[in-house]
């Protein structure tokens, strides 16, 4: 009785994740973190409901079964770990007036940011203005798919909101986070704003971005831009992978 409630509970728990990670799609911004996600509920459903069916069979499909499952289950307590590294970073405020490197993202115009990147440079706004004396790095270069560069746009939104021009330094040649942070080092070597920044982007993306600076010779800290709700399920999805081939970048390369 307790092995079927068990089974029951764990495929209502997977049929709750796949609804969720199929909430982007009321935004349109299903991607490859729902997709993960997705993948990943979808094969608990199927481990538990055939696990003891083909495991009855006995000899090496009972042995390849284990190691599914064992394999699935530690799987599982990877995203729980990387989950909680995601939130240890959230509360890491910046002393007064640090300095700050926006995180870039997709811009579908200099005057359309995306909504992620939208409320990061909202994040920074605030944070401005409550911290006269940072100066701001805005980072990101131009895509294929972008009329201009990620740090154009997002400096032309906090100028037009009254942040004085001259507290805006631009880093617009990076393609990823990993560049961000590199660049901004090198800015900040240059323009000699010292190796402390508050770094503003989304809770998700927060750990990693933190990571990556320190790689860069930077000490970062929290500025938690907001996430849209519908669209986080296919965020965290990525998150995780992200995170995974950071770790492994680590394990392997130092």
């Amino acid at each position: 009785m307790f092995k079927k409630i068990f089974k029951i509970l764990t495929v209502v728990i997977f049929a709750i994740g796949i609804a969720w990670f199929l909430l982007p799609l009321r935004k349109g911004g299903f991607g490859l973190g729902a997709i993960f996600g997705l993948s990943v509920c979808a094969f608990g459903i199927l481990l538990v409901i055939f696990y003891h069916k083909i495991s009855e069979y006995g000899g090496w499909r009972k042995v390849i079964m284990r190691i599914i499952l064992c394999t699935f289950i530690c799987g599982l307590a990877w995203c729980g770990y990387l989950t909680i590294l995601m939130n240890s970073v959230k509360s890491l405020a910046p002393p007064p007036n640090t300095n700050i490197i926006v995180l870039g993202a997709q811009v579908y115009s200099e005057d359309h940011l995306s909504l992620s990147l939208s409320k990061r440079v909202d994040a920074a706004y605030e944070y401005l203005l409550q911290n006269p004396e940072a100066v701001c790095i805005v980072t990101g270069g131009q895509g294929s798919n972008e009329p201009c560069t990620e740090a154009f746009a997002q400096k032309k939104t906090l100028v037009s909101r009254g942040i004085d021009e001259s507290r805006i330094l631009l880093e617009d040649k990076s393609r990823n986070t990993k560049e961000n942070m590199i660049f901004s080092a090198q800015i900040a070597e240059e323009h000699d704003l010292g190796n402390e920044f508050a770094v503003a982007t989304q809770s998700f993306h927060m750990y990693r971005s933190l990571k990556l600076a320190e790689k860069s010779g930077l000490k970062g800290y929290s500025v938690i831009a907001e996430t849209d709700p519908l669209l986080f399920p296919a965020y965290y999805g990525r998150e995780l992978l992200s995170l995974t081939f950071l770790k492994l970048e680590e394990l392997f390369h130092g």
